[in-house]
């Protein structure tokens, strides 16, 4: 499905550095705030707001819970691929993430869009619901703008992001994309990147909405992100996002 949604829940503060948005996200902030930022831009949003992100972007998020009880949040994230299809003309300015006050027509728009998800209704639905998210963002301010044609690096992140446990191999997605080993080495090279950097970035991404979002042992997050060893698993984590999972998910 090209829309996922997720509560998040926490009684302690957390701390998460250079998160990777691969989708739109939006989200809702039900009680405590959220702090985003990157470099010297940082925002603050609080309870009944909404913090709204690119896909493509890389931001440092806090989770700040209020004196009386658990941080919780809403989020929704919407594929590029229906960025593509169904974003409104853009009007307004460009913004890779933003924060969004309240209104009732947002309100609305993402209140319908979360309820479709949760009655299981069919995806062609679906996708006029995130239409009318996507045009109560741009009424708040915030352009839903489509991403740009997907680079090397891009392409491969979509072909690994399907199954990240698999025990894949360069060799397999160079021949998937067409192209020679030495090919596909400098293509991801131009764009600063290699194929093993990729690898751990889609499977430490799909851990922590995994840690986040779920509530199967962290051993078992571990294998279904490709790691045989949950002590490895653990000191990536830590390394990439400045936390252990299981502090994360206390």
């Amino acid at each position: 499905m090209s829309i996922a949604h997720a509560a998040l829940s926490s009684r302690r503060r957390q701390r998460l550095a250079a998160v990777p948005f691969a989708e739109l996200l939006v989200a809702h902030v039900r009680s405590g705030s959220k702090r985003v930022g990157e470099g010297a831009r940082q925002a603050e949003i609080p309870a009944g707001s909404y913090l709204c992100v690119l896909p493509g972007s890389l931001l440092n998020v806090e989770n700040l819970p209020p004196a009386d009880g658990p941080y919780s949040a809403s989020c929704l994230s919407i594929a590029p691929a229906w960025l593509q299809a169904e974003a409104p003309p853009a009007s307004g300015t460009a913004r890779r993430w933003a924060r969004l006050d309240a209104t009732p027509v947002l309100d609305q728009a993402f209140a319908h869009a979360e309820r479709g998800l949760r009655e299981g209704l069919p995806e062609a639905v679906l996708r006029h619901r995130v239409r009318e998210l996507l045009e109560a963002l741009r009424l708040a301010g915030f352009v839903p703008a489509a991403p740009a044609a997907a680079g090397v690096v891009e392409r491969v992140r979509l072909l690994l992001a399907g199954t990240p446990a698999r025990a894949w191999r360069a060799e397999e997605i160079a021949v998937g994309m067409a192209m020679s080993m030495a090919t596909l080495r400098r293509r991801l090279a131009a764009e600063g990147s290699t194929f093993r950097a990729i690898l751990e970035e889609v499977r430490l991404a799909h851990a922590l909405s995994l840690v986040q979002g779920g509530r199967q042992p962290l051993k078992q997050v571990a294998m279904a992100c490709g790691y045989q060893s949950p002590s490895r698993f653990a000191a990536r984590f830590r390394q990439r996002f400045g936390t252990r999972p299981s502090e994360l998910r206390a």
